[in-house]
């Protein structure tokens, strides 16, 4: 009786820090932006104020007056009453995106976006998400490789996103159900040639590591994007919170997967993305099932172990684009990861300020370096990107 009592008390309160979080996500007002943003932010990324003589990203954040918009900006108008929040236009709101398909693959339902008109003399790019996320985060990357006329696709997992949720006698969620899926995703959609793939994130973004070892073949050039590699990588919440002794606490709620974006990286979360990213687990309890399924038997440092090997074996061009300002994994663990890796594996710390998620906080920087990377440029020399850093950023690290 105690324990079922303890169990529901500890249900009730964290539905309730979840509602409050969410509340805070949508009306808190004064967000940690970058310096010189002086209006309301319109997405997650800040479009700081030029600077007279250069063009210069701040790296340092402070607190400012004007609140973010989180969708109807009601925040900024509390703040400010009487007064309406000056609108940042978003440049990537004008570019056309990446169309949405799906296709049937040994009975499981693959989602995913592709661009149009991709020109045949340039790599396939393949995107690949992590954990509780999905194909969303690589909306507005995916609108600017089709600009500059790349074929690039960007798929949801299965049990993630708007993929089918199989049960775990259809689909196995494990590391090696994820990669021989993926291989055989690829060669549905008619992928015949090998490809720049593209992965990020924890868990699911750490198989797509783990799949491009299994297929040099395939995998012409590989990009890690902010992925666990260090051996002292940590599972952030929510995700902790289905590990170790007190697991059973977690399991049967969903998992604030809006959140979990959120708390990645140093800006101020658009609420439509919020919701968008959430979406998934507020519409189906098949969602939340096919992610307890990865969760109820990861052994993470094994995992952390598998990568690095796999790593170690994989021999074709590597860069890694690192977000800086990353809440959840630091760069030194990188650095220390790399001491025991092939030197055509590379890091480059992003000159602009960003996250977990560099595909959500600044898309124009990530793929200026992804195709400088892709076409064998100096991706090190000054940016050429609106609102970055004008110095090129960190150096890469070759060991």
């Amino acid at each position: 009786d105690v324990y079922n009592t303890a169990t529901a008390m500890t249900a009730d309160i964290r539905s309730a820090l979840l509602m409050v979080n969410r509340e805070l996500l949508r009306f808190t007002s004064t967000p940690r932006i970058s310096k010189g943003c002086t209006q309301a932010l319109k997405g997650p990324r800040c479009f700081p104020a030029q600077n007279q003589q250069q063009n210069t990203y701040h790296r340092d954040h402070s607190l400012v007056s004007h609140a973010a918009i989180f969708g109807d900006g009601g925040a900024y108008e509390r703040q400010n009453p009487g007064e309406k929040p000056e609108p940042v236009e978003n440049p990537l709101d004008n570019l056309s995106g990446a169309q949405r398909s799906s296709i049937d693959v040994d009975g499981v339902s693959w989602s995913y976006l592709r661009t149009e008109g991709g020109d045949e003399s340039k790599p396939t790019i393949v995107c690949a998400h992590g954990i509780l996320s999905s194909s969303y985060t690589y909306g507005d990357t995916l609108k600017l490789l089709q600009r500059d006329g790349y074929d690039a696709v960007a798929f949801d997992w299965p049990g993630f996103g708007q993929s089918s949720k199989p049960s775990e006698s259809n689909f196995g969620y494990k590391s090696e159900d994820y990669t021989k899926g993926l291989k055989s995703f690829v060669d549905a959609i008619g992928i015949k040639k090998p490809f720049v793939f593209i992965t990020q994130g924890y868990i699911l973004g750490q198989y797509g590591i783990l799949f491009a070892a299994e297929n040099p073949d395939l995998v012409e050039k590989l990009v890690i994007l902010n992925t666990p590699l260090g051996a002292k990588s940590k599972l952030p919440a929510p995700l902790s919170s289905y590990t170790g002794m007190f697991k059973n606490f977690a399991f049967g709620k969903n998992p604030d997967a809006g959140m979990y974006h959120a708390a990645g990286g140093p800006y101020a979360f658009n609420y439509t993305d919020y919701q968008n990213l959430q979406m998934p687990y507020e519409s189906s309890e098949d969602a939340r099932l096919s992610f307890e399924t990865v969760m109820k038997d990861l052994n993470f440092e094994q995992l952390l172990s598998k990568v690095s090997m796999a790593a170690e074996r994989f021999r074709n061009p590597t860069l890694i684009p690192w977000g800086t300002d990353d809440k959840y994994l630091a760069l030194d663990q990188v650095l220390s990861w790399l001491e025991t890796k092939p030197t055509s594996t590379k890091l480059f710390a992003l000159p602009a300020s960003m996250g977990h998620y560099p595909q959500l906080d600044f898309p124009e920087q990530l793929i200026e370096t992804v195709t400088r990377f892709i076409n064998d440029e100096d991706y090190t020399k000054p940016s050429n990107v609106k609102g970055a850093s004008s110095d090129g950023g960190g150096p890469p690290a070759d060991f």
